[in-house]
């Protein structure tokens, strides 16, 4: 094995070799792929979103690239040897045929996982900007990506380290690789900043690429002796100046009505947002309990912390070694039976709300961790059960709040993407499972020990009337968790 053998090979190990282009390329990828899965968690994304991603814009990229280069630098030449259009190993990758070659991977993946392309493009593609700026070392291994002659004294200072490399075909070269790596490092710092402003838009991100990589290319370009041709014009140019406009147009909001989707999905859980049960709760807990675990004093707080948990946490906790199953069922009954005593009441202007929200044609669903037969009743004795036909209760899944199959299951059934949708709870339970689902999280606070609590759990917004849902869906930006 040998290290560095010569200035364009990384590792020589008998006759393999591993070049530095090649090196720095697969380093850039994996890089963006470490930066996207970071994004993918915040975003509420499944694992294999950041795996598939990789490994499929990688390979469309890899032949974008080539096949971008083959048709615009010696066409003739690679039609007369077809075969040679595959030996990439000699050169010859184009950094604007990668991208387009991921952006097709994206577009059928998308389609077929039923994602917000945008909403992927925003998280991937300023992540890109690092690997095309790792890529262009690979570049400066290959002498490739130089512009014009310069004057030795042009590498004094902090540009010392590349000048003896920079001596090409017996001149000194301006080394628009090292420009361009910078640039592309500046881009992605910006671009990520520009998103956690307040008010950040779905395609903030991926016109933020095109604006930047666009500019840099073209002025990277205008001092490139080495590019590709398009008639008289530089191919890179042309379609730097063609995704600036477009990712100008985009940042404007040239473009958004045809990206902004249809209305949000508003998942709703049930208990304490659109049902008040507390009364109903608390009664029947004090009576299971009170029967089962004699002398037991409950405080205002331990009523308060029945709302949220599911029976089985909380009978667990209040009557540890039990029969937890016989406490839910017994537990069930008594709860059944006050459903019809006047124990469960709509939440306050929550059938305003829903009226409202129906006529302007929003798409509700119950999401809650109560079983869905007891949703359905408590609809039905406050007279609501014709706005929600869909109802996804704790035995419709494996795992209960606040993992984030049950919000999952909800917009599933409805058609939609977790890229569009509004969980509306009222526990840090409530948001913790908007946050894992990557959902736009609002939380009633709707009594005042759980106010700390519900701030802790950091939701995008906190109200203390469901009223409040009105004025929140006027506003203008993504319904993801984080916002982006």
């Amino acid at each position: 094995m040998e290290f560095f053998p010569s200035h364009q090979v990384f590792i020589k190990i008998g006759s393999f070799e591993l070049r530095w282009y090649a090196f720095l390329i697969m380093t850039g990828a994996l890089l963006a792929y470490y930066l996207t899965d970071r994004r993918r968690r915040k975003a509420g994304y499944d694992s294999d979103l950041a795996d598939d991603l990789f490994v499929g814009c990688l390979s469309c990229g890899i032949i974008g690239a080539r096949l971008w280069y083959v048709l615009f630098s010696d066409l003739s030449s690679y039609l007369a040897d077809p075969m040679s259009i595959l030996r990439i190993w000699e050169g010859g990758l184009a950094i604007h045929g990668a991208v387009l070659g991921g952006m097709a991977f994206i577009w059928l993946y998308a389609r077929k996982h039923h994602y917000s392309i945008m909403h992927i493009t925003d998280i991937l593609l300023p992540n890109v900007l690092l690997a095309q700026a790792i890529g262009r070392w690979g570049n400066f291994a290959n002498f490739e990506c130089y512009g014009p002659e310069v004057e030795e004294s042009f590498f004094d200072g902090i540009l010392s380290f590349i000048k003896k490399d920079m001596y090409i075909n017996g001149a000194y070269r301006m080394p628009m690789f090292f420009f361009e790596s910078v640039l592309c490092v500046l881009g992605l710092i910006l671009i990520r900043l520009y998103q956690m402003r307040k008010g950040v838009k779905r395609g903030d991100g991926t016109f933020g690429y095109m604006v930047w990589y666009g500019a840099t290319r073209f002025w990277i370009e205008k001092f490139r002796t080495d590019s590709l041709m398009i008639g008289p014009f530089k191919m890179a140019q042309v379609v730097s100046i063609i995704a600036l406009l477009i990712g100008l147009a985009g940042m404007l909001g040239a473009f958004d009505k045809w990206i902004k989707s249809k209305k949000p999905l508003l998942v709703f859980d049930n208990d304490g947002t659109i049902l008040d049960t507390e009364d109903c709760i608390t009664r029947s807990f004090d009576i299971v309990l009170k029967k089962h675990v004699p002398g037991i004093v409950l405080t205002e707080e331990d009523y308060a912390g029945f709302l949220g948990p599911t029976l089985k946490e909380s009978f667990e906790k209040y009557a540890p070694g039990q029969n937890t199953d016989r406490l839910i069922a017994e537990y069930r009954e008594i709860n059944r039976q006050m459903h019809f005593q006047g124990a469960v009441k709509p939440m306050k202007n929550v059938p305003e709300l829903l009226e409202y929200l129906k006529n302007e044609g929003y798409d509700m669903v119950i999401g809650s961790s109560k079983k869905a037969e007891t949703v359905r009743l408590g609809l039905e004795v406050c007279g609501l059960e014709k706005y929600f036909d869909t109802v996804i209760g704790i035995e419709d899944v494996e795992k209960h709040k606040p993992d984030k199959e049950t919000i999952v299951k909800c917009y599933q059934a409805k058609g939609y993407s977790m890229a569009n949708c509004i969980y509306v709870g009222d526990s840090g339970s409530d948001v913790e499972c908007a946050r894992n689902a990557g959902v736009f999280a609002i939380v009633l606070c709707s009594n005042e020990l759980k106010r700390d609590e519900l701030k802790k759990a950091k939701p995008n917004r906190l109200i203390d009337d469901m009223a409040e849902i009105k004025e929140i869906l006027k506003e203008d930006h993504p319904w993801t968790y984080n916002m982006m």
